[in-house]
C-alpha cells in the first residue's frame, strides 16, 4: 500500500527540513520542491526531489500531482536584484504555486507566514506576507496559515548563533533602542508538529506559533550571554547605528547580517504573539543546555541558501 504523499517546498532548508523529517517519521511519502538542489541531501535519498521552477507552470503542476498536503515554506528574506528575487516576485511565485496546487487537486495547503504581518504597514517584506495570505484565502483551497515568531533549535539557529558569535568576539553588545520590546522564540520541532497537525484538518485557519516563554530583547540577549559563561556589557544603541554596524560587518562576512525590516519588526514586537502559545519546548532550558556551543563560528545565511539564479 502506497503511503500518503506530502510535498514540502524547501525541505533542504531549515523549517522545511524539520517538517519533512517529522513526516518521514510518521511513515509519509515526502517530495520536496527546491531551488537549492546543490545542497547536501540531509535525507540520503528518502525524499523525492523536484526543482522549484516557477517559470515552468506545467512542470510545477506535475510536481504537485498526487499530493495530499502542500507545506509551503518558500519566501525570500530581502530584495536582491542581482539574484532576481524580491518580495514582489515571491508573492507572484506563491500565486503560481497555489494555482498549480489547485490544478493538481492537492487537498490542503499549509502556508508559512510570519507573526503580525498586518501590523507593519509600508514594509515590503510584511506587505508581501499579507498579500500572499490574501491570495491563499481567496483561492478556494483548503488552507492553514501558520505564523511562527522566531525559531530556535534544530541545528541552524542563525539569529541566536550569530548573536552568540558577536558576544564571543566583542566585549560590548548593542541592543536597538532600549531592548524593551518582546521576543517569543519557538522551537522548530514545535513548529513542524503544529504545521503537520493543521495539515490533517479541513478547517480554514490562521494561527500564530509561539513558544511558552516571552522575554524583552535585552533579557533574551542576557540569557544567551549567561548560558555561554561570558560577561558582556549590553548597551542601548540607535537603530540606524545598529543597522550601519550590521552593514559594515556584512561586507567583511559577505552576508546580510540584518535588514531594516528585521530591526523594525523586532522593535515593534512582531516576533511575539498575543495568542495563547502552543509551543511546548522552553527556550530557557534549551539555551542552558546548548549555550556553551553557540557562536563558535558564524553562520552565513547568504552562502547557506545558495539560490539558483
Amino acid at each position: 500500500m502506497t503511503s500518503e504523499l506530502h510535498v514540502v517546498t524547501g525541505a533542504f532548508g531549515y523549517s522545511g527540513r524539520w517538517i519533512a523529517k517529522q513526516l518521514l517519521a510518521e511513515g509519509k511519502q515526502v517530495r520536496t520542491l527546491t531551488n537549492a538542489a546543490a545542497r547536501d541531501d540531509p535525507f540520503d535519498g528518502a525524499v523525492e526531489v523536484h526543482p522549484l521552477n516557477f517559470d515552468n507552470y506545467d512542470a510545477l503542476v506535475e510536481s504537485l500531482r498526487g499530493a495530499d498536503v502542500l507545506y509551503n515554506t518558500y519566501w525570500v528574506r530581502y530584495n536582491d536584484n542581482e539574484r532576481n528575487f524580491g518580495h514582489g516576485i515571491a508573492v507572484e511565485n506563491c500565486k503560481k504555486l497555489f494555482a498549480a496546487a489547485a490544478e493538481a487537486e492537492v487537498r490542503r495547503i499549509v502556508h508559512f507566514s510570519v507573526a503580525k504581518p498586518d501590523q507593519a504597514p509600508g514594509w515590503t517584506y510584511f506587505q508581501g506576507k499579507v498579500e500572499t495570505e490574501r491570495l491563499l484565502r481567496d483561492s478556494g483551497q483548503s488552507y492553514a496559515i501558520v505564523r511562527p515568531t522566531v525559531f530556535f533549535g534544530g541545528g541552524r539557529n542563525v539569529l541566536i548563533n550569530n548573536i552568540a558569535w558577536i558576544l564571543r568576539k566583542f566585549p560590548v553588545f548593542g541592543v536597538f533602542g532600549f531592548g524593551r520590546y518582546p521576543i517569543q522564540p519557538v522551537h522548530i520541532r514545535d513548529v513542524a508538529r503544529v504545521a503537520i497537525e493543521l495539515g490533517t484538518s479541513n478547517e480554514n485557519i490562521t494561527r500564530d506559533i509561539a513558544g511558552p516563554e516571552k522575554y524583552s530583547y535585552r533579557e533574551f540577549v542576557s540569557l544567551i550571554t549567561k548560558s555561554m559563561g561570558v560577561r558582556r556589557l549590553i548597551i542601548p544603541i540607535p537603530p540606524l547605528m545598529g543597522w550601519l554596524a550590521g552593514q559594515m560587518m556584512g561586507i567583511f562576512l559577505q552576508d546580510r547580517v540584518i535588514t531594516r525590516a528585521e530591526i523594525r519588526g523586532l522593535m515593534n514586537g512582531l516576533v511575539a504573539s498575543d495568542e495563547k502559545p502552543i509551543g511546548e519546548i522552553t527556550f530557557s532550558e534549551w539555551i542552558a543546555e546548548n549555550g556553551s556551543e553557540l557562536g563558535r563560528g558564524y553562520q552565513n545565511d547568504l552562502q547557506e541558501r545558495r539560490y539558483n539564479k
